[in-house]
């Protein structure tokens, strides 16, 4: 006798395969993302390595713009001229970055702590940051560089203009909108070590959060007040 299934027992066996689906896809989804924010923070210490041999090449911090030239332009023939590291695996809704002569822009995914908890490029407080409100920061200005946040995690630039479509972004605290990994945001530091928080972490309103910004490791309360 030929023998088959019932409605019943393929009905059964759809129902567990739904089950063991609705299971397996959201850790399937959470290893992606794991991933992908391994890759990003893999790019982001190339970045810091870029950034540390600079340093030590020309004993200063690269400004967030020279004339016409970018921190991360700066950072890239140090990083063998790959110019998929300074794009996010998480960041899929920008375009890649060209950094046309034409039309010099920053590229998509990082941004650089230019002005810590201040405001870029205003001296009045001065400069916190890496940039030094347009003036270099000595390489050794920098008063903890394994607690000083470099490069990190930033919102996508708009085609043709910067982050903030205004003349210069504030500061890097202001850039931390949309997280891309678990809510979080991933940054390379001075050292070039690199570490994974969630927002509230790096945007929290503590001595011990806001210092990590600044290139004299101290908190700036009288900033707090300009930022997230």
């Amino acid at each position: 006798m030929r023998t088959a299934f019932t409605l019943i027992e393929l009905l059964v066996v759809i129902a567990i395969i739904a089950i063991l689906a609705s299971l397996l896809l959201p850790a399937l989804s959470r290893a992606k993302s794991a991933g992908i924010s391994v890759a990003c923070r893999s790019n982001l210490h190339q970045m810091g390595l870029a950034l540390s041999m600079y340093t030590s090449d020309f004993r200063k911090y690269p400004l967030w713009l020279s004339g016409v030239t970018f921190w991360d332009t700066m950072l890239l023939p140090l990083a063998s001229n790959n110019r998929n590291l300074f794009q996010c695996p998480g960041n899929r809704a920008s375009a890649p970055w060209t950094n046309n002569p034409a039309l010099p822009q920053v590229n998509p995914s990082y941004d650089y702590n230019m002005a810590g908890t201040a405001r870029f490029n205003i001296r009045n407080p001065v400069s916190l940051g890496l940039d030094g409100g347009g003036l270099y920061v000595a390489e050794t200005g920098v008063r903890a560089p394994s607690d000083m946040i470099a490069i990190c995690d930033a919102k996508s630039a708009p085609v043709g203009g910067d982050r903030d479509a205004d003349d210069m972004p504030l500061n890097l605290l202001v850039e931390l909108t949309a997280p891309r990994h678990h809510e979080g945001f991933n940054a390379a530091f001075c050292d070039a070590h690199v570490e994974y928080g969630k927002k509230t972490v790096w945007l929290q309103k503590s001595d011990r959060a806001r210092q990590r910004w600044n290139l004299d490791h101290q908190p700036h309360q009288e900033t707090w007040v300009n930022n997230p």
